[in-house]
């Protein structure tokens, strides 16, 4: 589903793992830093989220979680 801030849930923490793991960090330490992710959708996860954004070419790198962005994380796969 498309992911924003406020968004919860087990779908955001697979993304922040993702973000992590692909070296776009959602935090060093803490809430959010690898093997610490989180289910809520905040500021950190959408700056790492318009990293990812910009270094695949997505426009607009906006930190919004949808299908453009979904399918470029399928393709990574």
């Amino acid at each position: 589903s498309n992911l924003t801030v406020g968004s919860l849930g087990s779908e955001v923490k697979a993304l922040q793992e993702y973000l992590n793991a692909h070296g776009f960090t959602v935090s060093t330490s803490g809430a959010g830093s690898p093997g610490n992710e989180t289910m809520r959708f905040g500021a950190a996860t959408k700056a790492a989220l318009i990293k990812y954004q910009k270094a695949k070419g997505i426009t607009p790198a906006a930190g919004y979680f949808g299908a453009k962005t979904r399918a470029a994380i399928n393709s990574d796969s």
